[in-house]
């Protein structure tokens, strides 16, 4: 098997694979793009050609193409493996049953009990008189029976336990059910379950590849879990990794070059059934960047049709952001009828027509809008609020030609010369704080140990500076205790000190320090290294300030508690020996 994931690694190039999920800048000898792994304004992901590894300098992430595969794809290594041998022709033996055996055999087994599941509502929708007020509802939904069965509806009757017990006729185990998220355990009663979804129109969600992996359910009367409720993440779905319909929708997207994307699933349905089968919903979450990386596998054109609330006007322009910072043409369907797709198509299917061939460039929807804020008006107040919505779009956009033409017609528009807008658009990177991705994902801290030994290794003169001012112990993350404790001792021993006799003086830590100097091969300059370097040091010596601080007021606090003088005293004492000043060596 490692002769086989050797020639993959030779066959397939790091930089082609991940320039197909995303767009890459090249920076010096390594290139650079937006981490799909977590929402990110500023790119921390990083490819190295020459090494052959990326790595995420906001979330952590790194490794090899079978890495990255594994979390773009939401596989086990044995199934990146296989994933990646297809895509360099690279014909496998057989996988020791050993590496992934009990984990997969789990995972076929979901995908068994969901399938059951689906085929189980399915068959209570078309055929069972105590769901004909479903199937009257989707006929006054104007939904199709051929969609019906495409999309494979069901409905989970009122029971609390109709899917449970039919599942143990078919002799599957209500725990693998539960870890399906098809069935919750009882609280009253130990060793008992009941059906997650009841009196619900289901909506089965799949795979690129079509297996049932969860389910969407539909509330058909007034309840208080919510009109939607989604299968939770499991072994086999989550609901950030995955786009409803596009396992049936993914080669209409590629002919048309264009995705639309709407935000529900009748939405979908609708749209699919009147022709327009290049379309995708987010599983009832905010559309995350993963999700976009997904489509730019498709296509590079996106069209946002979401709902004309309030709230669907909000998730347009967040989602506007998020897909121009990950390099996509953007546009707008402007809805002319009612507050969703569906209601248009069904009120006026031409005027539905009409709007996605109308369809405008999402900036220049914005100005549009801004042009009509204005108005005739001349008003301070207008216009600084103005420039404030459209400047963040702008800077967006990444391209400097494109970001020229719109300063161009901010400037205009509003009255204000060009160089004030440059300066503001300038300000938003570092002001700005708020995510543009998904809530669920906070934004990442830069680690500031992995910086710190990740300068010291690439500027060998920053050595006697960090070693007579840090210690190993120093560190949080054992690894980088292990690192810089192996460096000291180099160090110590006078031995040249550079990066090839590093990595040959300890060949298990070579991919290790790779990883820690990926995000200065771009070649900043010395002047920006030395500043980076005294700015992490700074923070970093301040953090062990900080600990040691709040060690000793509590000891303090014990010894004034007892009254004990002497004692006080003497931790003051050793307070000030051991707090680290940021201008003079204190490594002892």
């Amino acid at each position: 098997m490692s002769e086989e994931i050797e020639e993959i690694k030779r066959r397939i190039d790091i930089v082609d694979l991940v320039s197909s999920y995303l767009k890459l800048k090249k920076v010096g000898t390594s290139y650079k793009a937006l981490c799909p792994f977590h929402q990110e304004t500023q790119p921390s992901f990083y490819v190295s050609p020459e090494k052959q590894i990326f790595k995420c300098f906001g979330c952590g992430k790194g490794g090899s193409i079978f890495d990255f595969i594994m979390e773009m794809e939401g596989l086990e290594f044995p199934e990146a493996v296989k994933f990646l041998a297809e895509r360099a022709g690279v014909k496998l033996k057989k996988f020791e049953k050993e590496e992934y055996r009990k984990d997969q055999e789990l995972k076929l087994r979901l995908y068994r009990l969901n399938r059951l599941a689906a085929s189980f509502f399915h068959k209570i929708l078309i055929g069972k008189p105590k769901a004909q007020f479903v199937r009257d509802y989707l006929e006054k939904r104007r939904i199709s029976q051929e969609s019906i069965e495409r999309f494979f509806l069901g409905y989970a009757p009122a029971s609390y336990d109709l899917l449970s017990n039919f599942l143990k006729t078919k002799g599957s185990s209500l725990l693998d059910a539960q870890q399906a998220g098809l069935v919750m355990p009882s609280e009253k009663k130990k060793g008992e379950y009941y059906d997650r979804f009841r009196d619900r129109l289901m909506f089965p969600i799949c795979d690129l590849l079509g297996n049932v992996v969860g389910f969407s359910g539909r509330a058909m009367h007034e309840t208080e879990a919510g009109k939607y409720i989604n299968s939770p993440d499991t072994l086999i779905y989550s609901k950030s990794k995955l786009l409803y319909g596009l396992d049936k929708t993914k080669q209409a997207i590629k002919e048309k070059g264009e995705v639309i994307i709407v935000e529900g699933q009748m939405d979908l349905i609708s749209l699919f059934q009147h022709g327009y089968q290049n379309v995708v919903a987010p599983c009832g979450t905010a559309l995350t960047s993963f999700q976009l990386s997904i489509l730019r596998r498709f296509t590079k054109t996106v069209a946002f049709a979401f709902d004309q609330d309030k709230a669907g006007q909000a998730a347009t322009r967040r989602a506007i952001e998020l897909a121009h910072q990950m390099g996509f043409e953007v546009k707008i369907i402007v809805i002319p009828f009612g507050k969703d797709p569906d209601e248009c198509l069904r009120e006026n299917p031409q005027l539905w027509e009409k709007a996605v061939a109308g369809q405008m460039n999402a900036v220049d929807y914005y100005f549009e809008k801004a042009k009509e804020k204005m108005g005739q008006k001349q008003d301070a107040f207008v216009k600084r609020e103005i420039v404030q919505d459209l400047l963040p779009l702008i800077k967006n956009l990444g391209d400097s030609v494109l970001q020229a033409h719109y300063v161009q017609q901010l400037s205009l528009l509003v009255d204000v010369p060009e160089k004030f807008l440059y300066e503001a658009l300038e300000k938003i990177t570092s002001e700005r704080e708020e995510p543009i991705s998904e809530v669920a994902f906070p934004r990442p801290k830069v680690n500031i140990e992995e910086r710190l030994v990740g300068l010291v290794l690439f500027m060998p003169e920053f050595q006697a500076d960090f070693f007579n001012r840090i210690n190993y112990q120093d560190f949080k993350d054992p690894k980088l205790q292990n690192l810089v404790l192996k460096l000291k001792e180099v160090y110590n021993q006078n031995v040249s000190f550079n990066l090839s006799s590093i990595k040959k003086r300890f060949p298990r830590l070579a991919t290790t320090i790779d990883f820690l100097i990926l995000p200065f091969e771009s070649n900043p300059g010395e002047e920006t290294l030395h500043r980076e370097y005294q700015e992490y040091l700074a923070r970093f010596l301040a953090a062990k300030n900080e600990k040691i601080q709040k060690e000793y007021e509590e000891k303090i606090k014990e010894a004034e508690a007892a009254g004990d003088r002497v004692k006080i005293k003497k931790l003051i004492r050793e307070f000030q020996e051991k707090i680290i000043r940021k201008d003079g060596p204190t490594n002892k």
